[in-house]
């Protein structure tokens, strides 16, 4: 398996970027529309007490056994004043288009 095919490809649709800005807007967009939730899950909410950071980088084989549908998926940890609270994940296309987004808290 060549795992650096997959750096290159991440590097060269510049996922690891797109994939923060992502998640930013999403979780704006959140706070936007469900604020009660929001104040609920994020407590005094400081943007400056998130940290995000990638966990994985992955290559998602979907209706296996074909290979017609597959999908990079990176995945982000977040942490909110130094404690685990949820995880991002955006899901390309391997033409390095954004299939879908979502976060789990």
């Amino acid at each position: 398996m060549n795992v650096q095919e997959i750096k290159d490809f991440v590097e060269e649709y510049n996922l690891e970027d797109r994939s923060y800005s992502g998640f930013w807007n999403y979780f704006n967009n959140y706070k936007k529309e469900c604020n009660d939730e929001f104040k609920k899950e994020f407590p005094e909410y400081d943007p400056h007490k998130i940290e995000l950071f990638v966990d994985s980088v992955s290559l998602r084989i979907t209706n296996w056994p074909d290979d017609g549908y597959n999908h990079v998926v990176i995945t982000l940890r977040v942490h909110y004043k130094e404690v685990y609270a949820a995880m991002y994940q955006m899901i390309f296309n391997l033409s390095g288009e954004v299939e879908d987004d979502h976060l789990s808290l």
